[in-house]
């Protein structure tokens, strides 16, 4: 109940003015109580955003694709000081992502003096959770309006996805947190234009180029694209854009957002990289990076998944739930009481919102952690319209002990999610005694061959040195050779590999399912190469893929 006996210490008769049409204006009791408030709340998010986000981080390993692409990139910077193109353990140049987030977990490595783990693979992400709930506070208390901001900043936190994306170590935090710093701060900047004649809006504006440089820097164009459609579209919803043949006009906009210094600025820290790399994997950057995974996805390719166009919709009301259930009731209450016209930072956080989903809805492939950036907007959006709803019930009270309950509740229902809800945890445990196994009999430095899979999760936990190979008659130059090699691959090709190899055989050690005690439909086998030609099965011998031992 500490929430809402402070939302009424700062609110409480003496200290409360009477509200203008514009909250933002607003200016609410004594300095010494809006700062003993504000410090009251940040505590609280403070301990909240600790409890849903940092602890116990490191408790599982690795499990992932993306986590353990990360650790692997981030060693290999601190091992072969690899900073300009990290490369996974097997020599592979990583050009899926730009370089960002690979650089902070090295850095997180390198300052603990250890080697890359799970903690630091996940601390950036985590951070960045926390930095994206006390952006939304902070924006409240910029523009006066400490209920709002605290709310929204709460309600962040509690999404049952965003609790879970900020323990887990994939970029679309990180991304998620700038794309928030780059959209506050344009924000910011043009409230500064249109209430006090341009001061200070520089410095937002500087903020703002910064952090899309970095967001295209972590992810490529979608780091620039997302937040220039909402500024864009925030912009003509408040009738900033001038007439098509209005020259002067659009100068003033320009001059005003600061565009003809700004976009160098951008240039001059997102650009460098992208041509010093493309130029040293001789145009691999380009055509894997920026052709593959940018505008193949986002125009459509038939080898990747895809989703119909409403899929945003339903998928943002599961992911930000419970809050999400309150939309419907803000829009209506903001259209009914003419809280559209009257919010400014309600009309932004909406706009935010619906023209993030719009934009990631025409890219043909879509992904539920995608819809991360949007996340921001609607807790805006709900903080201003329950402040509005504080501020004009009789029975404040009551509101706030309501709201504190749901949010209690929600924190229980994100840290019992973030704990329990791990659907990979078996395979993070199996994917650990493979690991050990492979190892105990193939000891560093010995090289261990990975055959068509991308089980990341377990190169990882083997270490270096590894290698990856796509074709039969690669693996058959291996078998060949006098020496044994350890080979991982599906139980799919482990059935077939007579009918390829012709100069070296194989021989089946363990299966990954043997390990946990588990089936599975296509485990891991770990197999030993042996030189000269296979003897024939017997005729009419079967074999078995999901037994056991695999052998014929």
């Amino acid at each position: 109940m500490l929430t809402w006996r402070l939302s009424l210490f700062y609110l409480r008769p003496g200290r409360a003015v009477k509200t203008p049409a514009d909250p933002g204006t607003r200016t609410d009791g004594s300095r010494p109580g809006r700062a003993l408030g504000a410090i009251a709340w940040l505590l609280i998010l403070l301990g909240l955003c600790w409890l849903l986000f940092f602890h116990r981080l490191g408790n599982r390993s690795t499990w992932s694709s993306h986590e353990a692409r990360a650790a692997q990139d981030a060693q290999t910077i601190l091992l072969d000081n690899a900073w300009g193109l990290p490369h996974l353990f097997d020599r592979k140049v990583e050009l899926q992502k730009p370089p960002l987030y690979y650089w902070l977990v090295a850095g997180i490595a390198s300052l603990r003096g250890r080697a890359v783990d799970a903690w630091s693979v996940r601390l950036p992400a985590a951070c960045a959770g926390l930095g994206g709930v006390l952006l939304a506070c902070l924006l409240g208390l910029a523009r006066r309006r400490p209920i709002a901001g605290f709310t929204a900043a709460a309600m962040l936190a509690t999404a049952s996805h965003y609790g879970w994306l900020a323990r887990t170590g994939r970029i679309d935090m990180v991304l998620a947190v700038l794309v928030a710093v780059n959209l506050f701060a344009f924000y910011l900047g043009q409230r500064r234009r249109m209430e006090q004649e341009g001061r200070g809006a520089r410095s937002w504006f500087f903020l703002d180029y910064v952090a899309a440089a970095l967001a295209v820097l972590l992810k490529g164009p979608i780091g620039l694209l997302l937040p220039a459609a909402v500024a864009g579209a925030h912009l003509l919803i408040e009738g900033a854009i001038p007439r098509l043949r209005d020259l002067r006009g659009w100068w003033r906009l320009i001059h005003g957002l600061g565009l003809w210094w700004g976009m160098p600025l951008f240039l001059a820290i997102s650009v460098p990289w992208y041509v010093w790399a493309n130029e040293r994997t001789h145009g691999d950057l380009f055509w894997v990076f920026i052709w593959k995974h940018n505008i193949e996805r986002g125009l459509g390719d038939g080898a990747l998944r895809s989703h119909p166009w409403w899929f945003y919709g339903p998928r943002f009301g599961f992911d930000f739930l419970p809050w999400s259930l309150l939309l419907p009731v803000a829009a209506w209450l903001a259209a009914r009481r003419g809280w559209w016209r009257a919010d400014p930072e309600m009309r932004f956080g909406a706009t935010w919102l619906l023209t993030g989903i719009a934009v990631l809805s025409c890219a043909h492939f879509k992904r539920a952690d995608y819809l991360l950036p949007t996340y921001a907007g609607a807790a805006l959006l709900l903080g201003s319209a329950a402040e509005r709803c504080y501020r004009s019930i009789h029975r404040p009270r009551a509101l706030a002990a309501a709201f504190t309950i749901l949010l209690s509740g929600a924190a229980l229902g994100s840290s019992l999610y973030a704990a329990f809800a791990q659907p990979a945890r078996a395979s993070a445990q199996e994917y650990h005694e493979l690991a050990r196994e492979i190892r105990c009999r193939a000891p560093a430095p010995q090289l261990v061959l990975f055959f068509r899979t991308e089980a990341h999760a377990l190169a990882f936990e083997v270490g270096r040195p590894i290698d990856t190979l796509l074709e039969w008659e690669n693996l058959d130059v291996w078998a060949a050779r006098p020496q044994n090699y350890h080979v991982v691959m599906p139980a799919t090709y482990a059935s077939v590999w007579r009918e390829h190899l012709k100069k070296g055989q194989l021989e089946e050690v363990l299966r990954s399912s043997v390990l946990a005690g588990a089936f599975h439909d296509d485990p891991l086998v770990l197999l030993r190469t042996k030189p000269g030609p296979a003897p024939p099965a017997p005729s009419g011998e079967l074999v078995c893929p999901n037994s056991s031992t695999g052998r014929r």
